[in-house]
């Protein structure tokens, strides 16, 4: 169908067709579709733009009105149709509409239809017809604006306009508003600095200045204020953009609060002990080599004291490392109120503290200081139902005396903190050079006595406990001696310490009670009538949670009788946890096992527990016994512990008897059983075997 304008009217057909040429080749290059409703005719046509548009070939899709809307979206349609009915009625002479037409393929497209009316003479419409644009791309990029414009304005990132001349806000989106606490009007009347109140005119320019020839980006860290004063952290993203005609930039503000807070506690943990919150090895190890730096500036001293908590070790193997880190915590808090703020305090690892005093004028200051410290642990820590008494072994090395280097003092300070410990615990020593010595030996005897307990060199020895009054065999003690393949028979005491202090003892009592029980069974096993043989166990040994079952299994594996074996432990390791010695000591004895107290007297233990404790012997200690009969407060004491004994159905025994005046104090006070010098000093397996044999002929050569 061709449409002709009133104007080509009288003019000559060859204008005219040509006219038409024109028309039609208007038609043809036009982006738009094309269509024509003849109303009195009720025919209809539409431009091949219009098929290409939605998708189908001339032959595939039939003009009309219902073909029309049989394209129209379901949501679009009543609309579509009653905006070109409602021109017609009210006789309107053009009509737009945006309404969505399925594809062929199945999709949906957005179409904008633009309509003309001829009306007749009369005012009866004759023809409609328009154009119709595809603006699908039109539509999903102003939504997706839209939808870009909610993002911004609800998001949580603080984005601010800024005019980069005047420095006032243009624009801020509710996250930003909300962070701040300002309305849009309030924020538009201030400028960057009121926000930004650490930021400065000299840095702005600066900000400019790179922005304008480097790059139109940057990233900073500032501040921001809010309405209310308070201050928090944001990560700034600049760029720089025109905005409403204005040269601006746009600012992605983020709060970092929780992130700043979040590396402030990754920091402090790295530099930190977790437990008492105290400085840790490495920021301590900063703080020492700034203390150095700054003192040779100063021609000063400073001191470093190594502080050990004396047998905390006890405190963990009996009442568990709870308990133990509790009391870890409150050391620390004593430790650092008695310390000046200018001094550092450090927990280096375990029961290990670091103390750095600087600005000191004399070696009495570190003197005064160490001394207070020692005073303080006087009064003990009560951690839920246990009182706890802990002393200090504290070691001193003095910068530039003692060491020029962080590394240098805190060796030092650690071998005189170990001097203390040799010492008797609970006190302090300055370094020494003759110390370095020592410190060397003591890790060779470390090292030796790790290679010793691989190696089994270790044997037992045996001392004779002896009835007094009826010169009988009763009963012996098992020691242990340290055979070194070089230095020969070590003593106990020479080596045993060290073994408490690493933890190696645990494997030196299970050696010994287990060779007494093989021991044992050989002799059985040959006819040997033996007397119940004492076996000592440390504290650690006493604490560890499986020694009631190992030690059975041991019994039964060598089907030993455990009543000729007998468990020794000290009155002090006892009242480390005296409930839990109770509870282990009458599982020991249920296995049948004889339980006495050594060095009774010494570790100052309650009559409450010492009732409860289900023990079959207590054991004289030898300090009360060696000045017997010069020293009358020992007499007392003894005669003391020997009624006391008595009183609980004890059977009592002396140890470190040397002399026939001791025995004799002994009978008449009604102690019965000794052992020392004055009998027999602890025998080899060889040695004792001869005992065995002949027991009565020892004992009468013993006493002639």
């Amino acid at each position: 169908m061709h449409v002709v304008s009133s104007s080509s009217v009288g003019l000559p057909a060859s204008v005219c067709i040509q006219n038409i040429e024109r028309l039609e080749f208007a038609i043809s290059s036009s982006e738009d579709g094309i269509w024509e409703y003849n109303i009195p005719s009720n025919t209809t046509y539409v431009s091949k733009r219009w098929l290409e548009i939605i998708g189908y070939n001339e032959d595939e899709y039939e003009s009309s009105v219902d073909a029309w809307k049989k394209l129209l979206h379901p949501d679009d349609a009543e609309m579509a149709f009653s905006v070109l009915h409602n021109s017609i009625i009210n006789k309107v002479e053009s009509a737009h509409v945006r309404y969505r037409v399925r594809h062929k393929k199945g999709h949906w497209i957005w179409i904008y239809d633009r309509a003309k009316i001829l009306f007749d003479p009369a005012g009866e419409p004759l023809i409609v017809a328009g154009f119709r644009t595809d603006i699908t791309k039109q539509i999903e990029l102003e939504t997706h604006k839209e939808e870009l414009a909610t993002i911004v304005q609800n998001s949580s990132v603080e984005i601010y306009i800024i005019d980069a001349i005047t420095l006032h806000y243009l624009y801020a989106n509710d996250g930003a508003l909300k962070s701040l606490g300002y309305t849009l009007e309030e924020l538009q009347k201030l400028t960057v600095i009121d926000i930004n109140p650490e930021i400065t005119f000299d840095q702005i320019n600066i900000f400019r200045q790179y922005l304008e020839n480097i790059t139109p980006e940057l990233t900073n860290i500032s501040h921001h204020k809010r309405k209310n004063g308070t201050i928090y952290p944001v990560q700034a993203s600049v760029h720089k953009l025109t905005y409403q005609g204005k040269t601006a930039v746009v600012i992605f503000d983020t709060d970092i609060t929780e992130l700043t807070f979040a590396q402030d506690q990754l920091r402090h943990l790295a530099t930190h002990d977790p437990l008492t919150g105290l400085p840790n090895r490495v920021l301590f190890h900063d703080r020492l080599q700034m203390g150095i730096k700054q003192t040779r500036r100063n021609e000063e001293k400073i001191a470093l004291l190594f502080v050990d908590l004396d047998n905390f070790k006890q405190v963990n193997d009996s009442l568990g490392h709870s308990i133990g880190d509790l009391l870890l915590v409150k050391v620390a808090k004593r430790l650092q109120s008695l310390l000046r703020e200018s001094d550092t305090i450090a927990r280096m690892g375990g029961d290990e503290f670091n103390i750095l005093l600087d600005n000191l004028e004399n070696t009495d200051d570190t003197i005064n200081v160490a001394q207070k410290l020692i005073n303080a642990f006087k009064e003990p820590f009560m951690i839920h139902d246990h009182l706890l008494h802990i002393t200090l072994s504290i070691g001193i090395a003095i910068y530039p005396d003692d060491g020029k280097t962080p590394e240098s003092l805190l060796k030092n300070a650690d071998i005189a903190m170990y001097k203390a410990k040799m010492e008797g615990r609970n006190t302090y020593q300055f370094y020494t050079n003759e110390m370095s010595e020592k410190a060397f030996e003591r890790v060779v005897m470390e090292n030796a006595l790790r290679i010793a307990i691989k190696e089994k060199q270790f044997s037992v020895f045996y001392q004779p406990q002896i009835n007094i009054v009826s010169d009988s065999l009763v009963g012996m003690e098992a020691l242990v001696r340290w055979n070194h393949p070089t230095l020969g028979v070590i003593s106990p005491d020479a080596f045993i310490p060290l073994c408490e202090e690493t933890g190696l003892v645990q494997e030196i009592d299970f050696f010994v009670f287990e060779s007494v029980i093989e021991q044992q069974v050989k002799w059985q096993t040959q006819g040997i009538d033996t007397p119940t043989i004492a076996v000592n166990i440390s504290a650690k040994t006493l604490a560890y949670c499986f020694l009631v079952s190992e030690l059975r299994t041991l019994i039964n594996f060598h089907h030993c009788k455990p009543t000729c074996i007998a468990i020794e432990v000290t009155e002090s390791h006892i009242m480390t946890n005296p409930k839990q010695a109770i509870k282990v000591l009458g599982e020991l004895k249920a296995l049948g096992l004889e339980i006495s107290v050594d060095d009774f007297g010494t570790g100052y233990s309650s009559l409450s527990y010492l009732k409860k404790l289900p023990i079959d012997k207590l054991k004289i200690d030898q300090s009360f016994i060696h000045d017997i009969p010069y020293d009358e407060d020992d007499m007392a004491i003894t005669k003391t512990i020997i009624t006391l004994a008595q009183n609980l159905k004890l059977e009592v025994i002396a140890e470190g008897v040397e002399t026939f005046e001791q025995q004799q104090f002994l009978i008449e006070c009604g102690c019965l059983l000794a052992q020392g010098y004055l009998y027999s000093k602890p025998l080899n397996l060889d040695q004792i075997n001869k005992i065995l044999r002949t027991k009565q002929q020892w004992i009468k050569e013993q006493k002639n």
